[in-house]
């Protein structure tokens, strides 16, 4: 006759499964997320280089939570390579889910100001690369690269907004 397993004996298998389910987790294959330009905001202007603010919707294609820990980010304007950024970040994206995101990066400052304005003048779509990491639950770095298309209204009212 067998011995029914000590409620210590329970808990310690449970722990151990919870562990190795993710460890899983982690180890399963990451899709990277898509990263869309928002907006661009100069939050500040020196001689040397300028500070913007860019929105960035983030969408998890990731059949789990997507634990954001850190990003970094370079942001080419009709390909013209323009800011780059990088630094923390503390965001939980759902499964096929999204979230906004603001990051601060540095351009060149005469890059951006030569740049921006001409655009902001165009009429049709700019077109915008970012590409760089993310780095899932601290260890995890998914590289990621997304082209999209901003419209120049969009762009002059995110750089107005900054400039008040």
């Amino acid at each position: 006759m067998s011995r029914p397993p000590r409620p210590g004996a329970i808990v310690a298998a449970l722990l151990w499964a919870l562990l190795l389910t993710a460890c899983a987790s982690l180890t399963r294959d990451w899709l990277p997320p898509e990263v869309q330009v928002t907006s661009i905001t100069p939050e500040r202007i020196a001689l040397d280089q300028q500070t913007l603010r860019v929105g960035l919707s983030l969408r998890n294609p990731n059949d789990r939570m997507l634990p954001i820990k850190a990003m970094t980010y370079k942001l080419s304007l009709e390909g013209t390579q323009i800011a780059e950024g990088g630094g923390a970040l503390d965001e939980q994206i759902p499964a096929f889910g999204e979230a906004p995101v603001e990051v601060t990066v540095v351009a060149d400052a005469a890059k951006a100001l030569g740049l921006l304005p001409t655009l902001a003048l165009r009429r049709e779509p700019i077109g915008y690369r970012i590409a760089g990491t993310v780095t899932v639950a601290g260890v995890v770095p998914i590289p990621y690269r997304y082209s999209g298309e901003i419209a120049p209204v969009e762009l002059l009212r995110s750089a107005t907004r900054g400039l008040r």
